[in-house]
């Protein structure tokens, strides 16, 4: 871990040590956990199997994953959209990308998306406002 990270964290992070001990909680102690703390293991867990990591080390990084979402927003609450919200955060950023990228005009991306092209201008409109604010910081 880089010592930005390090000092972003705080003495609070967990340890690869307690991380490794992690998976040796008792299931009756883990019934214990409220629901959506162990439906997150197991989310996590799942989605980097589906990617490729073998059974072990796809618990780990579920465990290391929830340890620092939990030392970042613990006791908070924090809004999580759901899928379909972040589906079409996703296709307005593709799309952009295929218009600013790689040069396709907005009548094709209305087809492509299944849009109305006054819709595609406003995605455009949109995610151009955001790109200009990565790339051209405030000079305030």
């Amino acid at each position: 871990m880089a010592e930005e990270q390090k000092d972003w964290l705080g003495d609070s992070s967990f340890t690869d040590e307690l991380l490794n001990h992690l998976d040796e909680i008792p299931d009756d102690v883990r019934k214990k956990w409220p629901k959506d703390l162990a439906a997150l293991i197991d989310l996590y867990q799942a989605s980097m199997q589906r990617m490729g990591y073998e059974e072990k080390e796809a618990k780990k990084i579920a465990h290391t994953l929830l340890a620092e979402q939990a030392i970042y927003c613990g006791g908070r609450h924090v809004y999580i959209p759901k899928g379909d919200r972040f589906k079409q955060a996703v296709r307005d950023i593709e799309l952009f990308n295929d218009w600013h990228d790689r040069g396709i005009v907005p009548d094709e991306l209305a087809t492509r998306y299944k849009l109305s092209t006054q819709h595609v201008y406003r995605i455009i409109k949109e995610q151009r406002t955001i790109h200009m604010k990565r790339v051209q910081p405030s000079l305030l």
